[in-house]
């Protein structure tokens, strides 16, 4: 599966009593296979940058355009689509479903998805195997340490075979040794299935094993 995601001029502006620029002019182009990662301080627009890609967010100005296709016009219906398709998130906080084991919660998006019984088993069963936690598939999230609850949300974010992983500080929360594991994954992931990945963090060792890193800065007027 190949992709390409342009950003152009990208601005997000949050109103309020103090207006905030949290992205001003930002621009990146990445094809599949390709990865670049966000770096910077709290407040320096990593994550507005990931979620206005992941068409949560309603960019200020400029287009982001996702294969030739401009996502920030998109209807909602579309965005739904595209949610569901081309983009997978990996959130800092994990994001489980307490409820469900760590097979359902891989499942979860190829049930909304509408997948059969048998793709849903096929993909969930490689997705445990690459990610090595198939002996926690009957477990459930709260008995799993950080880097397992980790492991299965990049299992969740991969699950609908996304062109595009976004990660936002998806070591935040791990100690260095998982920290390593998980980050290696998500550059394994990407690279041998022509991914395109964007990480957002402050993470030095992230940085260190970046290819090409983009450094932002805290913005306030």
């Amino acid at each position: 599966m190949s992709g390409k995601l342009i950003i152009e001029n990208l601005e997000k502006v949050y109103k309020g009593e103090v207006e905030t620029i949290a992205v001003r002019d930002f621009n990146l182009s990445l094809n599949s296979g390709e990865s670049a990662t966000l770096a910077g301080p709290s407040g320096s627009g990593k994550s507005t940058i990931l979620l206005c890609i992941a068409g949560l967010l309603e960019p200020t100005f400029g287009k982001i355009i996702s294969n030739g296709k401009l996502v920030n016009a998109f209807t909602e219906e579309e965005l739904v689509d595209y949610r569901r398709q081309t983009v997978g998130i990996v959130f800092q906080s994990y994001n489980l479903i307490e409820y469900f084991t760590v097979f359902e919660n891989i499942a979860f998006p190829l049930w909304i998805a509408q997948k059969s019984k048998k793709e849903i088993k096929e993909r969930v069963e490689l997705l445990l195997d690459e990610l090595d936690i198939s002996r926690y598939a009957q477990t459930y999230p709260r008995f799993l340490s950080g880097g397992e609850q980790q492991r299965v949300a990049i299992g969740i974010a991969l699950a609908n075979n996304p062109q595009i992983i976004l990660a936002d500080e998806p070591t935040g929360n791990l100690d260095r040794e998982t920290a390593d594991i998980v980050i290696n994954l998500l550059f394994k992931e990407a690279q041998e299935h022509k991914k395109i990945l964007l990480l957002a963090t402050h993470d030095e060792k992230i940085i260190e094993k970046s290819k090409q890193v983009i450094s932002l800065e805290k913005r306030i007027i």
